[in-house]
């Protein structure tokens, strides 16, 4: 069994930051994330995507140039950019001596996880203290039917296979503006 003083479950920007600390102040930790890739819905959903893309279609409505200007190329862009933010994140963890468990975490008792790999294996792992920062979802409104093809939040926008004609966008949040502006300069 793998015993460390500090687990920290999510890998977005609240778990980075706990786990960075925790390390700094001479703590054994270890980070767990259920996606394979470090820095949770932040880095691969929301923040680092909706600002890449809000970037590119700024410059296009500038009257830029880019090599391409429909949405799956500027999503191609931004997938480079994740890409780049996933090196640099796990090269934090490594400078640090900060533990990557990639699986889906499940509190056994106050101090002890056990951790499912996506190949199945089981794994336990305990720790003196938790942090739990497994982030957010997108909102789904009860009266919104998001079983309707055309009908998508904003992390199944980054999949989207056809430009749309058009677009209407349930909410002014943070991400709902930038995805808004976006689609504006395509």
């Amino acid at each position: 069994m793998n015993k460390y003083d500090v687990i920290v479950i999510g890998s977005g920007p609240g778990g980075e930051g706990a786990a960075m600390a925790c390390s700094k102040h001479g703590r054994k930790v270890a980070v767990c994330d259920d996606f394979s890739l470090v820095g949770g819905a932040n880095t691969h959903k929301g923040t680092i995507p909706s600002k890449a893309l809000r970037h590119a279609s700024q410059i296009l409505m500038d009257g830029g140039r880019l090599a391409g200007s429909d949405y799956q190329t500027l999503l191609r862009q931004t997938e480079s950019i994740i890409k780049d933010q996933v090196e640099l994140r796990e090269s934090f963890y490594r400078r640090n001596s900060v533990d990557l468990l990639i699986g889906r975490a499940r509190f056994i008792n106050n101090h002890t996880v056990e951790v499912t790999e996506h190949n199945g294996l089981k794994k336990i792992y305990e720790a003196d203290s938790f942090v739990i920062a497994t982030g957010s979802r997108p909102y789904h409104p009860h009266d919104v039917d998001f079983n309707h093809q055309r009908i998508i939040d904003s992390d199944k926008l980054l999949k989207i296979k056809d430009n749309p004609k058009t677009l209407s966008i349930y909410g002014a949040g943070v991400i709902g503006c930038e995805y808004a502006s976006i689609f504006r300069g395509l």
